[in-house]
């Protein structure tokens, strides 16, 4: 849906919060001490830091995260805009409240409002 402001908002409603993805920072130099024999060493280092180590967490705590997601009552709504910049914003609401709530969503954004429906936690920007 498209704002009165121009901004395209994409709605997903999901059970299950996914592990966050944490990684080195990509301003961190890994250790490189500018040499050419030291470039190995520092691309290693990235690959490891930020790709290995965060993907073996992600999978390590996603089995947790689904069985609570599908034990739980409460149902997440994420409103994401990625163009000028990512935003996403995060309601929580129970299965019977959904359809409702996700409406009053959906007319909100599209009105350039956040919507607050009864029946939902409105959490703000993640």
């Amino acid at each position: 849906m498209t704002s009165p402001d121009g901004d395209y908002w994409e709605l997903y409603v999901s059970k299950t919060a996914l592990p966050p993805w944490k990684g080195r920072a990509i301003d961190d130099d890994f250790g490189w001490d500018g040499t050419l024999l030291g470039l190995p060493t520092a691309l290693a280092a990235a690959v490891w830091s930020s790709l290995v180590l965060p993907l073996g967490r992600v999978v390590m705590l996603l089995p947790p995260a689904l069985v609570r997601g599908r034990r739980s009552r409460a149902v997440r709504i994420e409103a994401v805009k990625d163009f000028p910049r990512r935003e996403v914003l995060l309601w929580t609401t129970t299965d019977g409240n959904l359809p409702r709530v996700l409406d009053e969503v959906a007319a909100g954004l599209s009105q350039g409002k956040i919507a607050r429906p009864a029946g939902s936690v409105y959490t703000g920007p993640e």
